[in-house]
């Protein structure tokens, strides 16, 4: 099959939902099929490239244009990709169209009949409703455009495209899946180094620097673990793409404000994809106390390198929880009950080891890489077989 992504970050943009396109495109390449990618070109990013066999195409969308005599901002800001997309997706020389966000589903629902192809939608926003008219926006995304199927990355994103009205009939649930990455002693002292911690037990959180990550309840647990474990570092690794510097100016002051700031360590930087299972294998304890997730990439991720796992039990994150025995859950918000969880993990290594092994087999199990695009593959085929 002949498959375009449409895209609006992609690698070397560092996150849980590039992480996921880059992952399904390669798979799809392994499984025989093409695969092509139009994407956000980023500074320092190739125009062009081949990434792991997927064909990348980046586009600047460069609003200094947008003042030019032949341009309507307003219509460059919604429609200005579409002369990239014409241009590079050639009516029947596409099979599938495959969106991963709102704006793509509507890019991708104009793009639709002009092209003669199916289109697959996957929505990778955690909580539409919080953006200006976001309600109304998914109620329009999910309900009215011309889907062909709508495939939902967890159960809790399948009940939000339920929720706002999507057919039934046309949602499919393929988990995301992650590739057990290998990696050597020397890559885990790398990563050691990288993060800075010393030779304490070193208590990890990945993900961008927003509020509902939870990074400020870490930063209040670990006042407490301190007391009884004074040797143990906090390390916070996010990028700033897509996310607030305001936020994590707050989360400095606060550090500092709690004589925390030989404890807590922020890394703001983007590893480059495919080098983070050592990174994870760093750490003693992996920790997602996120407020709202679609499902938790990273804490999959964490559970896949044999790491010790605490995440809050809300729906994304009670998927993987549930799905991997070992893990530990904490209420979302709840820093004392977090303090208590990862002062347990640090207190009994052994046992925490012997549980994340128990967690890392049931994730190899149920978020495979490979079961992901299997289930796309599937929906790829009915759409194609049935497509309006």
């Amino acid at each position: 099959m002949r498959i375009w992504f449409l895209t609006p970050t992609f690698p070397p943009v560092c996150g849980g939902s590039e992480t996921q396109v880059l992952t399904l495109g390669a798979g799809l390449v392994r499984a025989g099929h093409d695969v092509g990618v139009l994407t956000e070109r980023y500074p320092g990013s190739a125009a062009e490239e081949v990434v792991r066999g997927v064909r990348v195409h980046r586009v600047r969308t460069d609003s200094r244009e947008w003042d030019a005599a032949d341009r309507v901002p307003w219509e460059e800001r919604v429609f200005g990709l579409l002369g990239a997309a014409e241009t590079l997706i050639r009516p029947g020389e596409v099979d599938v169209l495959q969106t991963f966000c709102q704006v793509g589903a509507l890019l991708g629902a104009m793009m639709k009949d002009g092209l003669g192809c199916p289109l697959v939608s996957t929505m990778n926003e955690t909580t539409p409703h919080t953006d200006p008219f976001g309600a109304a926006r998914s109620r329009l995304v999910f309900a009215a455009l011309p889907h062909d199927a709508v495939v939902a990355g967890s159960l809790a994103y399948r009940d939000q495209a339920l929720g706002y009205g999507a057919d039934p009939d046309r949602v499919h649930v393929a988990r995301f899946g992650v590739e057990e990455e290998h990696f050597t002693d020397a890559d885990v002292r790398a990563a050691q180094a990288w993060l800075g911690a010393g030779d304490g037990p070193v208590v990890l959180l990945v993900g961008r620097y927003k509020a509902r990550k939870g990074q400020a309840e870490l930063v209040r647990a670990m006042a407490r673990v301190a007391r009884r474990h004074p040797a143990a570092r906090a390390v916070l690794v996010g990028s700033l793409n897509c996310a607030s510097e305001s936020y994590r100016d707050a989360l400095v002051a606060e550090i500092d404000a709690l004589g925390l700031a030989d404890r807590v360590l922020l890394r703001t930087s983007d590893r480059p994809a495919g080098s983070m299972a050592a990174l994870y294998a760093a750490a003693d304890v992996v920790v997602q106390p996120s407020h709202a997730e679609g499902l938790g990439l990273s804490a999959i991720e964490a559970v896949m390198a044999g790491v010790p796992l605490i995440a809050s039990t809300i729906p994304g994150l009670s998927e993987v929880l549930d799905s991997c025995p070992g893990t530990v859950g904490v209420p979302a918000g709840d820093v004392d009950a977090l303090a208590e969880a990862i002062g347990a993990v640090l207190a009994d290594p052994e046992a925490a080891a012997r549980n994340a092994a128990k967690a890392r087999a049931a994730a190899r199990a149920e978020f495979g890489a490979d079961g992901m695009v299997e289930r796309y593959l599937v929906v790829y085929q009915q759409v194609r077989g049935g497509a309006r």
